[in-house]
């Protein structure tokens, strides 16, 4: 992706933070399969440090923070400050103290290497401007033993919910 190109998508999730704030419950159910999907894969469990890189609007680092418990942490990033900031307002609304939250690229996560059990990206790696480079930085931080797990998409024209949802919605928003 060129720097012109990154800078665009960064704008247009700018612009649709508000949105995904406001539908994030919608969002969150219609997207909770494959939030169980990336829990299940990367094996995480209660107790443990998780990664959720480009976490927009707080999923599913908020989900995944139920499931590590009080005894767990989960870090949700995203390059994005107005998701930052609408996924730490939902955190608060909820009461959950176990996530932080900090506004970064995914190709210069600023943890130590090796410092989280799992990391998560749910549909993101795609925006990533460098995919490559995100990757690495993710399995830097993860420790020896750990996992990551991803769930993306390849063109939009290949995959319907995507294209189609994204056609109708870019006429109307």
């Amino acid at each position: 992706m060129s720097q012109a190109q990154a800078e665009e998508t960064l704008r247009l999730w700018r612009e649709a933070a508000l949105y995904w704030e406001k539908y994030a419950q919608t969002i969150r159910a219609m997207f909770a399969p494959v939030t169980r999907a990336l829990v299940e894969e990367a094996g995480i469990t209660r107790g443990q440090g998780v990664l959720d890189v480009a976490g927009g609007p707080g999923e599913p680092s908020l989900t995944i923070a139920e499931v590590v418990g009080s005894a767990g942490s989960v870090d949700c990033t995203d390059a994005v400050a107005e998701m930052v900031a609408a996924a730490e307002r939902e955190a608060r609304r909820r009461g959950m103290t176990n996530v932080k939250f900090r506004q970064c690229s995914a190709d210069s996560l600023p943890f130590d290497s090796d410092s989280f059990d799992a990391a998560v990206s749910r549909l993101g790696v795609m925006f990533f401007p460098d995919p490559a480079a995100g990757l690495r930085e993710m399995l830097r931080v993860v420790r020896p033993g750990g996992a990551v797990s991803l769930a993306v998409w390849g063109r939009s024209e290949l995959n319907p919910f995507a294209h189609v949802i994204t056609s109708v919605v870019s006429r109307h928003v």
